[in-house]
């Protein structure tokens, strides 16, 4: 049986290779393969460069626990490097970080909290959802996620706020294998 799934992508170590390297690995997961926009966003934490963003998503006959334990081989190939940014020593930090976003309508909290739980808090989550499918109604809140962007996006502050980034797929992959 195939599963809607919406997956969060971000990066803000090597972001340009480690974007292009999740497009190229989780397209493989997936038929009907869709992907939004690059999006950047300032780091929660004020130190660290910003980050670039993404939503992919599509169908998959995957269970939550398979493509949960893909993902981690994903980000895992993608590997880790020191973070040192304005004079910070972050230490060693993952290239890649993605997160499941929404699984089918499917709540659990085991292997993992579906749908994510800060879906609704993100601007670099919900506006690349909202560009992939705006129709999306999240399952806990019953709302559109179109709904909750379109209420968030002009109350932003200017540190949360995403920037659209002309971002160039047709660049070679970094093999991180």
């Amino acid at each position: 049986m195939l599963t809607k799934v919406y997956l969060g992508v971000g990066s803000n170590l090597d972001r340009e290779n480690a974007i292009l390297f999740a497009k190229e690995q989780l397209s493989k997961l997936f038929s009907n393969f869709v992907m939004s926009s690059v999006w950047q966003s300032r780091a929660i934490r004020e130190a660290e460069p910003d980050y670039y963003n993404m939503v992919v998503g599509g169908d998959t006959e995957l269970s939550l626990e398979e493509l949960l334990s893909e993902i981690e081989k994903i980000e895992n190939k993608a590997g880790t490097e020191l973070m040192f940014h304005n004079g910070t020593n972050f230490g060693l930090k993952r290239r890649l970080d993605i997160d499941i976003l929404l699984f089918g309508n499917l709540v659990t909290t085991t292997p993992c909290k579906v749908p994510r739980h800060d879906i609704q808090d993100y601007p670099f989550v919900l506006c690349p959802l909202c560009e992939i499918d705006n129709t999306i109604v999240h399952p806990l809140l019953n709302i559109a996620i179109s709904e909750i962007w379109t209420e968030m996006a002009p109350r932003l502050p200017e540190k949360m706020r995403v920037s659209k980034v002309d971002f160039d797929f047709s660049r070679q992959v970094p093999n991180w294998d």
